[in-house]
């Protein structure tokens, strides 16, 4: 096609292309979808400015472009222009139907798809809203050309992503719905802003960071997990620790087994007690001896502020939805339950427990702020106190053996409200620096760390 030029009508910028990879054959027939069934080739057309050498180049229209001064003239030019780009779309059409998106996204959401249940449909959204972030020339597409950055209903939305993926409205509509796979995990939301941006990527909301994450390398579950949940560590305790509750051990571990087997949902265990008394560790133990995995729901997000009640149980829902299809044996633990309870909903959180497909753990320090309804939910409450001097001592000993003394060990395990978290915390520090410290130092040590726990506990400190 000749562009003609001239001196007093649409004049643009001088530029030149710079140097840019020809578009993946995705985006490339995205790009067209956009222009031609989409009909954003009428403002793009009328505006082609240096800001769209982007999409020019990816479309390989470089020769709608002059080194001095570039517009498309007069109405023949620009039914000139459209039967390019419709002859080019048609092309597109028949030679990249079946193209994919780049292999680590595909492979990251094919992993998201095996561990949360997501529909065809749902994986092919999830690349659509991730690439709209990714690639600079979607985005600069749907941001800068009607119909896309003009949305203001859910069917627009659907309409638009039907027409861009070739792919039936109702489903879609399906897939974005209020109770969908992909809205309860929070991996698309669709904000209808009328206040503020009203285009197709910013109203197809990720969460923040996902696709620079997704896109740049294939990663493992932890990663996409992030700013949900994240696997516990081995324990440092063992059922031989708690011999003051093995009736209720022995009981967990049958009964979360045969859940595990069989698909239980609604399973939920509440541990409570004070600070320090293992009850963490517990839940390591008892995963350790199912041998399944076990995962924390994150209490911070991925900037590391704290996480509020509400949004701590948005985020347990979610967590449970990611892992409610999962092949493999899973528990989970929801940590500081009592640090909620002003913002929970009894209706809501009884949901919660009566549908929850993967076992879990509900943490508390304190019962006074969970009312008895709540409580009743759970298939068992187990109490959690310091353990008895005979069982703190061996504690002491296994925690210690090496380093702490036995008369260290006999004074240590005198102090009632000395908890099995501090013991292991003072275990791992002195054992990083032990070979500097000698025997005498690391016993030493040992009760210095602990004491002074204890201390800013107003626990008060071990006699010598």
């Amino acid at each position: 096609m000749n562009i003609r030029t001239s001196t007093t009508r649409l004049k643009r910028e001088p530029f030149k292309l710079e140097s840019r990879q020809a578009a993946i054959p995705i985006v490339r027939l995205w790009l067209l979808r956009m222009l031609v069934p989409l009909g954003t080739h009428k403002e793009f057309i009328a505006g082609v400015t240096k800001e769209e050498d982007l999409i020019i180049q990816a479309l390989g229209l470089e020769h709608w472009i002059e080194q001095e001064e570039c517009w498309i003239e007069d109405e023949l030019d620009k039914k000139s222009a459209l039967k390019e780009l419709t002859k080019l779309h048609r092309a597109a059409e028949k030679e990249l139907k079946n193209a994919k998106v780049p292999a680590p996204l595909a492979d990251n959401i094919k992993q998201i798809a095996t561990l949360a249940g997501l529909s065809d449909m749902d994986c092919r959204i999830l690349e659509c809203a991730t690439l709209l972030r990714a690639e600079r020339s979607l985005a600069h597409m749907v941001e800068n050309f009607a119909p896309l950055n003009d949305l203001w209903h859910h069917q627009d939305v659907a309409s638009a992503l039907s027409a861009l993926l070739a792919l039936p409205q109702d489903e879609i509509c399906l897939s974005l719905g209020k109770n969908s796979v992909l809205t309860k995990l929070g991996l698309v939301q669709v904000e209808l802003d009328f206040w503020g941006s009203q285009n197709l990527r910013d109203i197809l909301e990720l969460p923040h960071g996902f696709a620079n994450r997704v896109v740049s390398a294939t990663l493992d579950s932890v990663d996409l997990l992030q700013g949900m949940a994240f696997p516990s560590p081995p324990p440092l305790l063992t059922t031989d620790d708690y011999p003051h509750l093995e009736p209720e051990l022995a009981f967990l571990l049958t009964y979360l087994k045969k859940s595990l087997a069989t698909g239980y949902a609604g399973v939920n265990i509440l541990l409570y007690g004070p600070t320090g008394t293992g009850k963490t560790q517990l839940t390591r133990v008892l995963a350790q001896g199912l041998d399944c995995e076990l995962f924390q729901v994150a209490m911070e997000n991925k900037d590391s502020d704290p996480l509020e009640g509400s949004e701590r149980l948005r985020t347990y829902g979610k967590a449970q939805h990611f892992f409610a299809n999962s092949k493999t044996g899973k528990l989970l633990v929801f940590n500081k339950v009592d640090n909620i309870a002003a913002a929970y909903d009894e209706s809501s959180v009884q949901r919660m427990l009566e549908d929850n497909p993967t076992p879990a753990f509900w943490l508390a320090n304190s019962l006074e702020c969970l009312s008895e309804g709540f409580i009743r939910r759970f298939d068992l409450a187990v109490s959690l106190p310091v353990p008895p001097q005979q069982q703190r001592e061996r504690i002491l000993r296994q925690a210690g053996s090496g380093f702490l003394d036995e008369q260290a060990a006999a004074r240590l395990s005198g102090m009632e409200k000395l908890p099995p978290a501090v013991v292991a915390r003072a275990a791992a520090m002195v054992s990083s620096v032990s070979e500097g410290l000698g025997k005498d130092g690391t016993s030493a040590a040992f009760e210095l760390i602990v004491n002074n726990t204890l201390a800013a506990q107003e626990f008060g400190k071990c006699s010598p």
